[in-house]
């Protein structure tokens, strides 16, 4: 391994001496005298500034559409977490009828969007806290609009057993007005 070493340093020197003498003997540039030192390194500076600027800037743009576009997929996978619970709601009202099982999973299904929610609102807080907060105060009087309404005293209470056309009307007007929110909201982040 040693001489290994020496012998690629021993390359190198002489690899560097065969470039000093071909520099040596065929001079590619010559020094004007009359060039000032500082006008080389300006005409360099500017070509750095050139070349650099567009490539931070392009990345910069690149990492905000990601980061737009990754809002954009939670706010899908949010509305899609509400779609479930409209679902189960169809499904009592179809079958016309409602147990208690179903309602404890409403609220279990509540729970998870909940949680998909919180998830949102912190990453619209690290991404953009002061452009998406009256976004995210929409989103959340929607959710609590909606919670309200589907979980109310009247459809958790024990005599509740059929999801009749009026709550079903009302669930699904409320449940539009949610949505419509959410794909607002998509379009505000997609402007941001």
């Amino acid at each position: 391994m040693r001489y290994l070493k020496i012998l690629i340093a021993l390359l190198i020197l002489c690899f560097g001496i065969v470039i000093g003498i071909i520099i040596n003997d065929i001079p590619l540039f010559k020094l004007n005298p009359e060039i000032k030192v500082f006008e080389p390194l300006t005409f360099i500076l500017t070509a750095t500034i050139g070349v650099l600027i567009p490539f931070f800037i392009k990345r910069w743009i690149d990492d905000s559409r990601q980061i737009k576009n990754n809002l954009i997929d939670e706010l899908k996978s949010t509305l899609k977490e509400y779609e479930i619970i409209k679902d189960k709601i169809r499904f009592c009202y179809n079958n016309k009828t409602i147990s208690k099982s179903d309602k404890d999973e409403v609220n279990v299904l509540f729970e998870q969007a909940d949680l998909r929610y919180n998830c949102l609102k912190q990453q619209m807080i690290e991404a953009f806290d002061k452009e998406t907060k009256c976004i995210r105060d929409e989103i959340h009087n929607g959710c609590i609009d909606y919670w309200k309404h589907t979980t109310s005293a009247e459809m958790m209470s024990s005599k509740f057993k059929v999801v009749n056309e009026t709550f079903y009307r009302q669930h699904n007007e409320i449940f539009l007005k949610f949505e419509t929110i959410i794909k607002k909201a998509i379009i505000k982040v997609q402007k941001i």
